[in-house]
């Protein structure tokens, strides 16, 4: 059976459906020098940086590995939205933040990181709009419709009709982000706090 060519998405779809829903002709390729295919392109890419920010389980890794390079520094990778320690193999040795390309401790004041060859961080990862599940593709394209519609026409009405569209699709994403990744407030071990707390699901087990 063939494989339909509209099953997945890509950028130029993302831009030709903005384009579309401002009243504007679609384009067969992004290099078209047109001001209107530059505002529905970065407005596209602002918002797949946005919702990517938020963190989902597509995008998220936990006690990811950051090698200690001789200069004792952590360099962040430049497709790393979010970095911080994670707390279960390092509990509250580090409180880093994103300084100039790195990690910088506020604790020790420092950019080193002494004594350790790996830390081990919880990471959101930024993926081009191709590599994004199909459902975030089409949340993140409605997204943008509606703020580049709110940037290039203004029409109250229309702007209504894209929120629910929207919305719709916001919630499509959080179902398939919730069925990936199988979250339970009885017994999620995502986090892997140390400390081992009273759990409602073993007085529940029959």
């Amino acid at each position: 059976m063939a494989t339909p060519s509209y099953a997945s998405s890509t950028e130029l779809d993302a831009v030709n459906s903005i384009l579309m829903s401002v009243g504007e002709t679609p384009v067969n390729t992004l290099d078209v020098q047109s001001p209107e295919v530059a505002i529905a392109q970065s407005t596209l890419r602002q918002v797949c940086r946005e919702v990517q920010s938020e963190g989902w389980v597509f995008n998220t890794e936990y006690e990811f590995p950051f090698s200690i390079n001789s200069q004792e520094e952590v360099i962040i990778p430049p497709t790393a939205i979010s970095v911080d320690v994670n707390r279960y193999r390092h509990a509250d040795n580090y409180d880093v933040i994103r300084r100039e390309g790195k990690l910088y401790d506020r604790y020790s004041h420092s950019y080193k990181f002494t004594g350790i060859e790996t830390l081990y961080v919880d990471v959101v990862w930024f993926f081009e709009f191709g590599d994004l599940p199909q459902p975030f593709k089409d949340y993140i394209t409605a997204r943008a419709a509606r703020i580049a519609s709110g940037r290039m026409v203004s029409d109250a009405d229309s702007i209504r009709i894209l929120q629910t569209e929207e919305a719709t699709l916001r919630a499509l994403a959080i179902e398939y982000d919730t069925s990936q990744a199988e979250y339970s407030m009885f017994n999620s071990t995502d986090l892997r706090q140390p400390y081992n707390s009273f759990k409602p699901f073993q007085a529940l087990a029959r």
